[in-house]
């Protein structure tokens, strides 16, 4: 059956009625416009009457066309209308997926990003630590607006609170790096898109050097009363002695990065990325003779549970009290932690007269002014060294 078409009252447009559909009382009606493009005849469906297409508004999307062609702006076809359109809805979606991203305040991106992301990536220390700052200081203070609309007055409240109520200087700076590190991991991810405003609040230069280390006759108390109170604790413990490594680094070293027969071990998970060699000690030998080989991918030391450590041994703190190496000091940089182990390692090879290159090397430090923030000589190393220049004979002209 042939199909008829009927023109309507408005040039260029004209419709064909539904076989057997109706829309009310009448046939359904396919609207279509006509029109030139480039010179060429053409012909579009603008839609049903069933779908509220009129004469009327068919000859209007016609006439906006054509108003379209002879001013050069907007699309002159409905295929072109109708994928500018398209492509305004997809924009509008993105503007207000992206606006509800942005909208995030802290505790809402804490939750649903940052903490999941922190809990898996970072020491269990290090989550702990932030995990802190953050509901005691930064929580408390910034959490009214979204994180786009934090500004540096809003820190030199938290500045000026924890001054206040004497908090060292080394507390301040964790709770700043606290919100860096959170305004890092949103900026990567396109939730901000202006710099952390932390970087404009001046906190002054802080000192957090730690300045003690443990004697040799310190370390083997320490390590003996370890042993005494967990025998895990005290062989992950003398490991990270003996080889200056950190908690973490040491505490993923699997069996197949032990090399017995040319006595290395390599640590793998360092700080800088990048793998390294370090010569076992008779006694770091000798312990990992009595342990139980595992398989290449097992751990070689784990808590008493079998698992990874993820912070200090408790037991490590305990024979530190018990030892009272601690007592009496209230300077934080003058206390003995798990990380002095490395600062001690580094410098008893310096004591023993290691070059200060060698000790880089095997403690992974990049710079040399890194290395001497960890090195420590001991006064009786001074004295040595003052009695060794004594003895070159100075001539004066």
């Amino acid at each position: 059956m042939a199909v008829i078409w009927v023109q309507t009252k408005f040039p260029g447009v004209r419709y064909r009625e539904h076989a057997t559909r109706k829309h009310g009382i009448r046939k359904d009606r396919c609207f279509t416009i006509r029109f030139k493009q480039k010179g060429k005849e053409r012909e579009e469906v603008v839609g049903w009457s069933s779908e509220g297409v009129t004469e009327e508004s068919a000859y209007a999307q016609l006439a906006e066309l054509k108003q379209n062609a002879r001013t050069g702006a907007g699309p002159t076809s409905l295929a072109e209308k109708r994928e500018f359109e398209r492509l305004e809805r997809e924009k509008k979606l993105r503007q207000a997926a992206h606006e509800e991203r942005t909208a995030l305040n802290l505790s809402a991106y804490w939750k649903q990003y940052y903490a999941p992301h922190a809990k898996l990536e970072k020491a269990a220390e290090t989550w702990r630590r932030e995990e802190s700052m953050y509901k005691t200081w930064l929580l408390p203070f910034l959490d009214k607006f979204p994180m786009r609309e934090l500004t540096p007055h809003d820190f030199d409240k938290i500045l000026v609170k924890m001054r206040e109520q004497g908090r060292a200087p080394r507390s301040i700076q964790l709770v700043f790096a606290t919100m860096r590190a959170v305004w890092n991991h949103a900026f990567e991810r396109g939730f901000v898109q202006q710099e952390c405003p932390v970087h404009s609040v001046k906190i002054g230069r802080i000192n957090n050097a730690r300045t003690r280390i443990l004697s040799p006759e310190e370390a083997t108390a320490l390590l003996e009363t370890i042993r005494r109170l967990d025998n895990n604790a005290w062989e992950f413990t003398l490991a990270c002695l003996h080889t200056g490594g950190r908690l973490g680094e040491v505490a993923r070293l699997t069996w197949g990065n032990i090399d017995m027969a040319k006595g290395f071990l390599t640590l793998m998970h360092t700080k800088s990325g990048k793998p390294r060699s370090i010569p076992l000690t008779k006694t770091l030998k000798l312990v990992l003779d009595n342990k139980t080989k595992g398989k290449l991918d097992e751990l070689v030391f784990t808590n008493a549970n079998g698992d990874q450590w993820r912070s200090m041994p408790a037991n490590f703190r305990k024979a530190i009290k018990q030892q009272a190496l601690n007592e009496g000091r209230n300077d934080r940089r003058d206390l003995l932690v798990f990380h002095s182990l490395r600062h001690s390692a580094a410098s008893m090879l310096l004591e023993a007269g290691e070059h200060i290159r060698t000790i880089q090397e095997i403690f992974g430090w990049s710079t040399l002014a890194m290395a001497q923030r960890y090195l420590h000589p001991t006064d009786e190393g001074k004295v040595r060294a003052l009695k060794n220049l004594g003895l070159f004979r100075v001539f004066r002209g």
